[in-house]
């Protein structure tokens, strides 16, 4: 009987101090507001560059950083046209989107435009996306559904991708070619979705090289 009185007082004893435990790493810190004590930090706490906050590493305290000047990723392709070489790049692509289109290049090119196209042309490319409903946006933004950009050439949507017009940015360094060259094909498929609404056709040329029919999948809004 007597021994029962030692392990009854371990017993609370480790409880006691497991409790502890909890507390000071914060396990059980409901209660309170304060920051817990962090015996591992778990990377909790490092240096990194928050979004929407500069940088004092660099001379122009950008955190968003630009690539380095006269080079190319691995993976990557120098486009030979600057923002005002529209004929050119529509002579050097006239033969069309050199990409084969179909449905995995559409669900491609569907993810591609909601990621970086959506917030100022709207997931219907429409031109009323949150960048322009917020208020956030210069001027308007393009409406591609309209009869002005189904008469662009893929070459010219392509170009305009990679190197922007007017105060639209170039996506030339974020998107790879053949990224763009997808998104093109998804903007004809919105194209010919809002002509076959307003019971007009396509331009020949702007004509989708595969059945839209049916939306593509992937890229969710």
């Amino acid at each position: 009987m007597k021994v029962k009185f030692p392990i009854l007082w371990g017993t609370l004893g480790l409880a006691t101090a497991v409790f502890v435990a909890l507390l000071l790493t914060g396990n059980i810190m409901w209660f309170s507001e304060d920051a817990p004590l962090q015996v591992i930090a778990d990377m909790d706490n490092q240096f990194r560059v928050k979004p929407q906050t500069g940088s004092t590493l660099f001379a122009d305290r950008k955190s968003n950083r630009d690539p380095i000047e006269n080079t190319v990723p691995r993976d990557g392709h120098v486009y030979p046209f600057s923002m005002g070489d529209v004929d050119k790049a529509e002579a050097q692509f006239a033969s069309g989107n050199p990409v084969k289109n179909s449905e995995f290049v559409l669900a491609r090119g569907q993810n591609r435009f909601n990621t970086f196209c959506s917030p100022c042309h709207n997931y219907t490319a429409g031109g009323d996306g949150l960048v322009q409903k917020k208020g956030f946006g210069a001027q308007e933004t393009m409406n591609l559904t309209r009869d002005v950009a189904r008469g662009y050439t893929d070459g010219k949507l392509f170009h305009i991708i990679s190197v922007g017009q007017n105060i639209m940015p170039a996506y030339g360094d974020r998107i790879n070619e053949a990224d763009r060259w997808a998104i093109v094909h998804y903007v004809r498929e919105l194209q010919s979705k809002a002509a076959a609404k307003e019971g007009v056709s396509m331009p020949a040329q702007a004509t989708p090289a595969v059945d839209t029919t049916q939306p593509a999948n992937g890229g969710g809004k």
